[in-house]
């Protein structure tokens, strides 16, 4: 997990349809790139983001995109995927307090999933 969800030096991109993975180096504005976070997981297709936490605005941009947000995740990718399929998680939603803490925004890679939440995913992430 990462300390902070922006600077995540990568992301991973689990897809639960084949369970493959994949690491996307984060080269967004926080590492002085173009991209922001949020548009780089748009990019592999993720429909879902599974981290530790992150800001309000991040959650937003992502519900903006139509990907779905969940934190609360911890450990390693495996366990967050684990945490995810088994509803452990808290969905983070656009005008909530979804920031916890001291503002220390943990991300677990990203893992998007095709694990129905009430959802439709048609694309792991």
């Amino acid at each position: 997990m990462s300390a902070h969800f922006g600077r995540a030096p990568n992301f991973t991109v689990y897809d639960t349809e084949v369970g493959t993975l994949e690491v996307h180096e984060n080269d967004g504005k926080h590492h002085g790139g173009r991209q922001s976070p949020p548009e780089i997981i748009a990019s592999t297709g993720a429909d879902v983001l599974v981290c530790g936490n992150l800001g309000q605005k991040a959650v937003e941009r992502f519900d903006a995109m139509e990907i779905d947000v969940y934190r609360g995740a911890s450990g390693t990718v495996e366990d967050a995927v684990e945490q995810f399929q088994a509803d452990e998680l808290d969905e983070a939603l656009p005008g909530g307090d979804n920031c916890s803490g001291d503002h220390d925004h943990g991300h677990d890679h990203d893992h998007g999933h095709d694990h129905d939440h009430g959802h439709d995913h048609d694309h792991g992430h």
